[in-house]
């Protein structure tokens, strides 16, 4: 009984667990321990093939143990053996009467043959399928010591991949991980998103030479690109906080330059605000009602910085205004969440009013002439920040892809690559100006 508890708690349930229950639990953990998920790392990889040996045999004993019959009808049939065949007398009668003398002889034709059949009676006995799952008290108390089932199947199979994966196993828990693709070993190298990372820098640095950026604003890119990768070198893997910082810092230098572009050092910072707000959405699984907060947040950000870089309009007082409708559109939503009873997630009501409070307050501060305006003066620069932007995100996912299919070859390796690549994009770019267009 220790190994049947040892076995619920490796799949991570209670015991009298139903068998449905217990087929859903080892479900999802072969689905998390599966080792195609860890292709990137091979200490993982080894430590999920591990622990996924450990839950397939704690399914399969589990399994076994709650199908067989209950131990009093299994000590039945070993307390009491089967009665003996009957005499064959419809045989042995015509053999008296042919030959009586000969019938009782040791080393008779009949004698023979009797024993022959016997014996191959006992043979067939021995290897019927029926008598092999026989489950006696002699069984139980060797069992979880000894393979049964598909565990010995497993083990004449030493061609497969994973020998602990049977075909009846797959079918089970069909995911994307079952059977390990080209793509995901990643042995070619990246040359498409090496190829789109070097365009996108190179656009991002023939804009900014042609409006005669600052050096600062290269600085910043190329100093930002060698952050992330050297997270990406310490993590050892392209994980979900890789991916956050990536798109963070892009998002941060992306919104800082265009800002700076459309109305200088105000408009900057805060649309680098903007940006990492932007960025962290896009890399994380948000809830609906924090999208809605940071989108609010963001266009009043937006309008704000507009508003105080290129000094066309008051933007304190489109900042008060902002503030105070969003708290009205907060309080209106939350009282429509409460008096609908929807049954949604918690706030998204109110979260939904704040953003619409919001919006419609920075725009009822800035008037319908202070925007026009702030757009006229930031002119076309506006424009070629926006681009710019743009060729610094597309740059950074385009090697966040690179750096993800090739951290397996060496974190050392991928970081020259990467580094290298945005250095090279952002020289091409610079080496264009003045011989196109």
């Amino acid at each position: 009984m220790g190994d049947i508890n040892r076995c619920y708690e490796i799949l991570e349930i209670e015991p009298g667990t139903s068998l449905e229950e217990i087929k859903r639990a080892y479900r999802d953990l072969a689905f998390v321990w599966h080792p195609d998920r860890f292709a990137h790392n091979d200490r993982l990889q080894q430590k999920a093939e591990q622990r996924l040996i450990e839950i397939n045999q704690a399914y399969d004993e589990l399994v076994l143990f709650l199908t067989q019959s209950p131990p009093q009808s299994i000590d039945k049939p070993s307390q009491q053996p089967p009665p003996p065949p009957p005499p064959e007398k419809p045989i042995e009668k015509p053999l008296r009467r042919r030959s009586a003398k000969s019938g009782g002889k040791p080393g008779s034709q009949r004698t023979q043959t009797r024993q022959k059949k016997a014996a191959s009676n006992k043979i067939s006995a021995q290897n019927n399928p029926k008598n092999k799952k026989r489950f006696t008290t002699q069984n139980r108390q060797t069992w979880g010591k000894k393979p049964y089932g598909p565990t010995v199947a497993r083990e004449a199979r030493p061609s497969q991949k994973y020998p602990y994966l049977t075909p009846n196993r797959k079918k089970e828990f069909p995911t994307q991980y079952s059977k390990p693709q080209l793509s995901q070993k990643y042995s070619i190298f990246p040359w498409g998103p090496l190829a789109i990372a070097v365009g996108s820098y190179a656009v991002t640095s023939y804009i900014l030479t042609k409006v005669d950026a600052p050096m600062w604003m290269f600085t910043l890119i190329w100093g930002a690109d060698w952050l992330w990768a050297a997270i990406l070198l310490a993590e050892g893997s392209a994980t979900p906080r890789v991916w956050l910082a990536a798109l963070v810092l892009a998002g941060t230098v992306g919104g800082s330059i265009a800002g700076f572009q459309a109305g200088g050092i105000a408009t900057g910072a805060a649309w680098a605000l903007v940006g990492a707000g932007l960025g962290a959405i896009a890399s994380s699984e948000a809830q609906s009602r924090a999208v809605a907060v940071v989108l609010a947040a963001a266009g009043v950000l937006t309008v704000v910085g507009l508003m105080a870089g290129t000094g066309s309009g008051n933007w304190l007082k489109v900042l008060v205004e902002a503030v105070c409708w969003g708290i009205v559109g907060l309080m209106c939503g939350l009282a429509a969440e409460l008096g609908l009873h929807s049954g949604g997630p918690v706030g998204l009501g109110g979260a939904i009013g704040l953003l619409i409070g919001a919006w419609a307050g920075v725009l009822a501060g800035a008037g319908a002439e202070a925007l026009p305006q702030a757009l006229a003066v930031a002119g076309s620069k506006a424009v070629y920040g926006a681009w710019a932007a743009i060729g610094i995100v597309a740059g950074v996912v385009a090697r966040m892809v690179a750096g993800e299919r090739s951290i397996g070859n060496g974190g050392i390796y991928t970081f020259i690559l990467l580094v290298a690549t945005s250095g090279f994009g952002l020289w091409l770019g610079n080496w264009l100006v003045g011989r196109i267009f």
